[in-house]
């Protein structure tokens, strides 16, 4: 018996990881097959759930990255990181965009949240997504060297 391995923090993971994960279940379960029944019905509703989810997120990251570097870059001698949390309904629209963390730059700040409302309306949650009525995307947003971005 292999040794247990020491226990690691636990961290959101991201929209491509989820989607992996998602795909990775669907595809384990021969989802586009046949439908279950019963819970492992349940799970696979669940896990292309997540992997529809996981698709509007990365969509979304790509059209807010694309946008906001093609009209709000960050200014080269400011370096900062915020955390965001947007709201989008199943139409596609915003419904809440804040700064839950601020990089210390109100100029950063203002830019990520421009963007955000600007690069809107988004497109609409598609069948996948189930009834789900809004998503909650909470992004950390780094300006500076390299303009890492993070979904989680």
């Amino acid at each position: 018996q292999a040794p247990a391995e020491p226990a690691k923090a636990r961290t959101a993971p991201s929209g491509q990881a989820l989607l992996a994960q998602a795909t990775s279940s669907i595809r384990e379960r021969g989802f586009e097959a046949a439908p279950s029944s019963g819970a492992t019905g349940d799970r696979d509703q669940q896990a292309a759930r997540r992997a529809a989810e996981a698709r509007y997120i990365a969509d979304w990251t790509r059209r807010v990255e694309t946008y906001g570097n093609r009209f709000y870059p960050a200014p080269s001698e400011l370096e900062g990181q915020l955390r965001i949390r947007v709201v989008i309904g199943r139409d596609g629209q915003i419904r809440q965009a804040e700064v839950i963390h601020s990089s210390g730059y109100p100029e950063l700040d203002q830019a990520a949240l421009k963007t955000i409302q600007e690069a809107a309306p988004y497109r609409p949650f598609d069948r996948g997504m189930g009834d789900r009525d809004s998503l909650t995307i909470t992004r950390v947003w780094r300006f500076g060297k390299g303009n890492n971005f993070g979904v989680r």
